[in-house]
């Protein structure tokens, strides 16, 4: 072979080497499938508009064709060999990768690590479902009636989005995460899709979390949710308006395997679903606190007391902050607070850090649920920030999953003002992206993987002692946003 065709083939070797090379990076992104809740930019060609395009697409297959008999024409051999070696990588980023993927992302979901985890989990939850079920004279929490009733709603759900019958699924969903399905629902309709979904065989359940809220307060005892892992195969496509099928992207056929997190919400004497985490997304969910009563949650007692005990030492309504410090005497945010809290132990830190802590969990609950609690703790301007990143139109939605607070720091204080506002940099650790509401694209994050980021909130003084903190604005510390 003359030296140059062996360089030639050299060239070739490299370019397939890297090529899988660069497949196998890409492979260590975990898939993540959808099937009743999906939106469009789940299958190939979804998350437009709808309608358009196709022009553009045949002009660009048209290119592709022409360069590649160009170079099969005039590189003689050596043309065919690029053709070939062209192929073959196509083939492999076309369905190699995307299968190997799903493979992968499955030993990881699946691994002995994983499900070694998950039984000692469930073992967990079954002894405070016991616990539970004996404090509520309820068999709703039984591990048996938990795991029959979650398989049932699984299928009755892929069921009822199937046929598209929105009357249905009231029933089984609570009305916030219906809202964004109905969106999604409509999107397809807009695109002249129709997502069909079809079980196979009966979904594996695990019972992973539980918390029971009834009893503090909480109407329907909506409070009382479990939450199931859900391990199903399913035939899940589009049928398009020309009638064609659709499979989703990096699927070999149109039989998918789904793993999801779901949490169940107590409407009266059955569970209906209250939110969906794919895979790890939802991983938080095996190391939350396991809460067989209602009075389980020592972090929420102790900061309840806490508030109590600082709203109970308040000073009289008529002194004003301003009156309590001298404000030039320290321009340090922090040090004027701890010298506030000696006079009003609303200012204390371990009291900001408990109004912090109701404040991320009641936003945890507004991404999918109600927001009437972080309606108690926030001005509608900073529920708009917080729950849709300022988007006046509300197409997109701001989604955190697992938030933890890290740290809390205080970094502006103006008691000078009616109310008085404090401004802090609340350091979490969690899964936080921005979604499309209509197609569920995401825009940006990574539903998968968890990252440390700062939120930073302005704080005004109220008279309420339960809530002695409420959230007004929500700003972007430096470098922590774009």
């Amino acid at each position: 072979m003359p030296s140059a065709q062996r360089h030639a083939a050299r060239v070739l070797i490299a370019l397939v080497l890297l090529t899988v090379a660069l497949g196998a990076v890409l492979i260590a992104a975990p898939a993540a499938l959808a099937a009743a809740g999906g939106g469009t930019s789940g299958f190939s060609g979804g998350g437009g508009g709808g309608g358009g395009g196709g022009g553009a697409h045949a002009f660009e297959i048209y290119l592709i064709f022409r360069v590649l008999l160009d170079i099969a024409l005039l590189g003689h051999g050596k043309g065919a060999i690029v053709l070939a070696v062209l192929a073959l990588v196509y083939a492999f980023y076309r369905w190699g990768l995307p299968w190997l993927r799903a493979n992968v992302d499955a030993r990881r979901q699946r691994g002995s690590a994983h499900r070694r985890e998950t039984r000692r989990r469930e073992r967990r939850v079954e002894l405070a479902a016991a616990e539970a079920a004996e404090d509520s004279e309820n068999p709703m929490f039984d591990p048996e009636h938990v795991r029959a009733a979650a398989g049932a709603l699984f299928n009755q759900i892929q069921f009822a989005w199937d046929a598209d019958d929105r009357i249905r699924l009231r029933g089984l969903i609570a009305p916030k995460l219906l809202e964004e399905w109905e969106r999604r629902l409509d999107e397809f309709d807009r695109q002249g899709w129709r997502n069909r979904i079809e079980p196979l065989g009966e979904p594996t359940v695990e019972y992973v979390g539980l918390r029971q809220g009834g009893g503090r307060g909480d109407a329907d005892d909506a409070g009382d949710r479990v939450v199931v892992r859900i391990d199903a195969r399913l035939r899940d496509y589009v049928v398009d308006r020309q009638g064609r099928h659709i499979k989703r992207k990096g699927q070999f056929t149109e039989t998918v395997r789904l793993r999801e997190f779901w949490t169940l919400q107590r409407r009266e004497d059955h569970w209906i679903l209250a939110s969906i985490e794919q895979g790890a997304e939802g991983a938080h969910r095996l190391k939350e606190q396991i809460l067989p009563t209602a009075w389980s949650d020592t972090q929420a007692l102790r900061d309840e007391a806490i508030v109590e005990q600082a709203s109970a030492d308040a000073p009289p309504a008529d002194v004003k902050t301003r009156e309590l410090v001298n404000v030039d005497f320290n321009t340090d945010a922090r040090a004027t607070a701890l010298d506030l809290s000696l006079a009003d132990g609303r200012f204390a830190p371990d009291v900001l850090e408990a109004a912090a802590h109701r404040a991320v969990a009641a936003w945890s609950e507004a991404i999918d649920g109600s927001s009437a609690e972080l309606a108690k703790l926030a001005e509608p301007q900073a529920i708009l920030e917080l729950l849709y990143a300022g988007d006046g139109s509300r197409r997109t939605r701001l989604v955190v999953r697992g938030a933890q607070i890290k740290r809390i720091a205080i970094v502006a204080l103006d008691p000078a003002t009616d109310p008085p506002t404090l401004t802090i940099d609340a350091v979490l650790h969690g899964r936080r992206y921005l979604e499309d509401r209509d197609t569920a694209k995401v825009l940006g994050g990574d539903p998968a993987r968890a990252t440390t980021f700062t939120e930073r909130w302005t704080l005004a003084l109220t008279e309420d002692p339960a809530t002695p903190w409420r959230i007004v604005s929500v700003g972007a510390p430096a470098g922590t946003r774009k």
